[in-house]
């Protein structure tokens, strides 16, 4: 549960939202869910608006069952001051374990920000018990300008990219050895791995004893639930690393109060609605939530990430790996996996349109599976999904055929080594054949 800000009440109005019931430094969202805590008597939380974004990007704001006339309710003062001394408390236990493995250490302290919430609590914490330390910003290329100029405003040291990467857009325009771009998906998460994780390995000199100061609490998820106080990270090997949690323990609500109540620096993206400062735009763990903030608050960048997805889909020829329409892809599918098992009349005749084939031709290319009876990674039977394998099926066995096979099959059938299937290819591309 977060705060709500002016600067994500002018979103709401914006996008034509009724918002005459707003006032500032009271009311919270809670998986967009408008709340609020009544004042007077024994204090509920009462939820009053629920925000909907609809497919198309479009919000609506619609009343609650709860939110009834009469309620008045608490600001966001009456609520700290309510859990003062909770606040208090989780503050010196926190401050107790940062002593203790902090003062006196002979290691290194590292205090990772990104310049979120759980990061600047812990910074501050850090100041608060007195610890000797210096203060890291991951610069993923990835992150809008607020939070590059709130890092270079606090002073926090830069850890860049492998040069060897570059920058995130960048990066991209590789291909794996299927020849796709490399889009990054719920199943192939490999950011995080890439401009955060390695390059903060690869900056400290190995033999070096180091404490990071992470802000990664229980409750943010599954797999975060079972970490302790310290904790090591399992790509560091057997460097003498670790971590220490100093927040784990707290709730997302606890942060915003404490922030509230310490008056902690607040990255404007928590103003503008979004409930994490991160990798803007291209995170495949956003949703249309997001997509919707992404298309007000940054449309240069959100335009930008939509024509990549959409040249990606075109020049890959994704109908044939998604079953779905390229704007189906841009607006929900590029997060990861299949997005139907069977493609609609609209996805073929949309891949005919674009590749210049019969439809009756068009439909040949989509969910065909090797006759000899390969199998892939997951034990299951092997779909064909590269253009050039459906192509030429057609192309050495007929248009008419129903019995296609792998490109590996074909290789072996024909007796050609990969670069002559890669000369064949180039060959059948050259005479003009609309089936490549």
């Amino acid at each position: 549960m977060q705060p709500i800000f002016k600067e994500y009440a002018r979103f709401l109005h914006d996008n034509g939202c009724d918002i005459s019931w707003f006032q500032e430094r009271t009311y919270w969202l809670d998986h967009n869910i408008v709340k609020a805590f009544t004042r007077g008597g024994e204090q509920r939380l009462v939820s009053l608006y629920k925000i909907v974004v609809s497919d198309d990007l479009t919000v609506a704001l619609t009343k609650h069952k709860q939110n009834v006339d009469g309620l008045q309710f608490e600001s966001w003062d009456e609520t700290i001051a309510r859990f003062r001394p909770h606040l208090k408390s989780i503050e010196r236990d926190s401050i107790d374990l940062l002593r203790q493995y902090g003062i006196g250490t002979k290691r290194k302290i590292v205090n990772t920000n990104s310049t979120g919430k759980d990061s600047m609590v812990v910074t501050h914490l850090a100041k608060k018990a007195g610890l000797n330390f210096e203060t890291y910003f991951n610069v993923t290329t990835l992150d809008v300008a607020e939070s590059n100029r709130m890092a270079k405003r606090n002073g926090f040291k830069h850890i860049l990219p492998n040069p060897e990467y570059g920058g995130f857009y960048k990066y991209i325009q590789r291909y794996d050895g299927g020849g796709n771009q490399m889009i990054p998906s719920r199943l192939n998460r490999f950011c995080c791995n890439y401009f955060k994780e390695s390059p903060t390995i690869d900056y400290f000199p190995n033999d070096e004893s180091l404490i990071f100061l992470f802000g990664m609490r229980n409750q943010e998820s599954v797999r975060r639930s079972g970490y302790k106080d310290i904790w090591k990270n399992e790509k560091w090997g057997e460097r003498d690393w670790i971590a220490l949690l100093p927040i784990r323990q707290w709730s997302e609500f606890d942060v915003w109060l404490y922030v509230l109540s310490e008056d902690i620096e607040v990255n404007d993206k928590y103003r503008y609605g979004y409930d994490r400062v991160g990798c803007g735009i291209a995170c495949p763990n956003y949703t249309k939530y997001t997509w919707v903030l992404d298309k007000y608050w940054y449309p240069y960048l959100f335009d930008r990430w939509r024509n990549i997805l959409r040249n990606d889909f075109i020049n890959n020829n994704k109908w044939l790996i998604m079953n779905c329409t390229v704007d189906e892809y841009v607006t929900k599918a590029w997060t990861g996996g299949v997005y139907r098992d069977c493609p609609t009349e609209e996805v073929v005749s949309e891949f005919s349109q674009y590749s210049g084939l019969d439809i009756s031709i068009a439909r040949k290319y989509f969910n065909r599976y090797c006759a000899n009876g390969c199998i892939n990674k997951r034990r299951q039977p092997l779909r064909i999904k590269d253009r050039n394998a459906l192509a030429m099926n057609m192309k050495m066995f007929g248009r008419n055929i129903n019995r296609f096979l792998c490109k590996k099959c074909l290789m072996k059938e024909f007796g050609w080594s990969k670069s002559q299937w890669n000369e064949k290819v180039d060959e059948f591309k050259a005479q003009g054949c609309q089936l490549f």
